[in-house]
């Protein structure tokens, strides 16, 4: 077990030490450094989550709606690359976890 951990955390160090990480550290910076895109972006994915996560609802319109409530807030530059850096990171982390998984008899639902 103790073997696992360690390889673990040099896994966790190769990972900050990606460009996929180094792009997503960069632009996460440069979005908090503008605390009105930041608070934006934050009541954007507040209310996005909540429109996915109501149950027994077709949100279609709404989320229609809200993408064109905060239409130039996603087209913002800062907003739009910390937004696909996220993406990239969160891929990345999708592929590492796949990985791991391979192979395992275990009930892992990759959706």
């Amino acid at each position: 077990m103790r073997q696992v951990i360690n390889e673990s955390k040099q896994l966790n160090e190769h990972i900050r030490a990606s460009e996929e990480y180094r792009t997503y550290l960069r632009t996460k910076q440069a979005l908090l450094e503008n605390e009105e895109l930041s608070r934006h972006l934050q009541e954007f994915r507040a209310k996005n989550y909540e429109l996915q996560n109501r149950q027994g609802v077709n949100p279609y319109d709404e989320m229609i709606e809200l993408t064109r409530e905060y239409d130039e807030l996603l087209h913002n530059s800062v907003v739009s690359d910390f937004l696909q850096a996220e993406q990239q990171i969160c891929k990345l982390l999708q592929r590492v976890f796949d990985s791991i998984a391979e192979g395992l008899e275990f009930d892992y639902i990759n959706e």
